[in-house]
């Protein structure tokens, strides 16, 4: 597999800018976050409790700008928070950096200049070849996706998160979820699937899985669907459009995200790094200030 078009990408650090900014700590994802774990919101983001226990309570923060979580009080010896802050630098006295660096892989689009310019010329063949096919594009429903989820080529457990993510924000934010669909012209045999949840508060449709037939294959739907994508965001006058999870400019050629990042640097992406983690990890951890909000009343 050629790795060089992972080295091509541009590189972003997140700033405070709202144009690097992100789905994960925004107002939006609030209700859809809090359908799988407790939940507390507050002015600049949320705070969700991944595990608690007489022995260890974990709690992981978003914040939108550069200010600390307000402290929470855990009945339980050993405390881990985890803050996930969405600007750079997020250094702050209290706090430890740890971990790596998220990324994603997001196009900046504008109405003044053609989104093709920035595409490969891979790309732009095979959105040529989509179109010669005379394949259709409308939108669907979920029960349309669960139906011919059975058809694509996606393994059991990368489908059944897709399912799981695009049920959740259609529970939670139905106006903002936009399940695309090529299909034949003649027979309406479907070709692809592509879900997007649109995010407002960020100016930004976040690409949530997708997959395609065989017939799909051959008529290089995906990309006609990207196309479309792009397209309809730009009608919404958003800013960005977000590919997701990206692999970094150094990735071996055997890690499994290495194929999917190759393939969406294809379509203009610069690799937005996230800012690296921060965590407090405290024994018997007690503040008068505190507050307990996962209390079970």
């Amino acid at each position: 597999m050629d790795l060089r078009r992972l080295r091509m990408v541009k590189d972003i650090c997140p700033l405070l800018h709202p144009h690097h900014a992100t789905m994960t700590a925004s107002r939006w994802i609030v209700p859809i976050a809090a359908r799988s774990r407790p939940l507390v919101s507050y002015r600049n983001g949320h705070t969700i409790a991944l595990f608690s226990s007489r022995l260890l309570t974990w709690h992981r923060s978003f914040t939108r700008d550069l200010l600390p979580p307000p402290p929470f009080l855990p009945p339980s010896y050993l405390y881990i928070h985890e803050w996930m802050a969405d600007a750079y630098p997020v250094k702050h006295p209290g706090w430890r950096v740890f971990g790596f660096a998220s990324k994603q892989g997001v196009t900046f689009i504008s109405p003044d200049r053609d989104y093709h310019k920035d595409w490969s010329d891979h790309a732009r063949r095979h959105l040529k070849v989509f179109k010669k096919t005379g394949a259709t594009l409308r939108l669907g429903t979920l029960e349309e996706l669960k139906k011919h989820s059975k058809d694509c080529y996606l393994a059991e457990d990368i489908l059944d998160h897709t399912l799981e993510q695009t049920e959740s924000v259609h529970e939670e934010r139905p106006e903002d979820l936009e399940i695309l669909v090529a299909e034949t012209a003649d027979t309406h045999e479907p070709l692809g699937f592509f879900i997007a949840a649109n995010c407002t508060d960020v100016l930004q449709s976040y690409y949530i899985g997708g997959f395609y037939t065989a017939a799909g294959a051959k008529a290089q739907a995906m990309t006609g669907l990207i196309d479309w994508w792009f397209a309809r965001s730009l009608e919404k006058r958003f800013v960005s459009v977000n590919f997701g999870d990206m692999s970094g400019p150094r990735t071996p050629g055997f890690h499994p995200a290495t194929g999917y990042s190759n393939f969406k640097t294809h379509f203009g992406i610069h690799r937005v790094w996230r800012p690296r983690t921060l965590w407090q990890i405290r024994l018997r951890f007690r503040n008068l200030d505190a507050v307990e909000p996962f209390k079970e009343k």
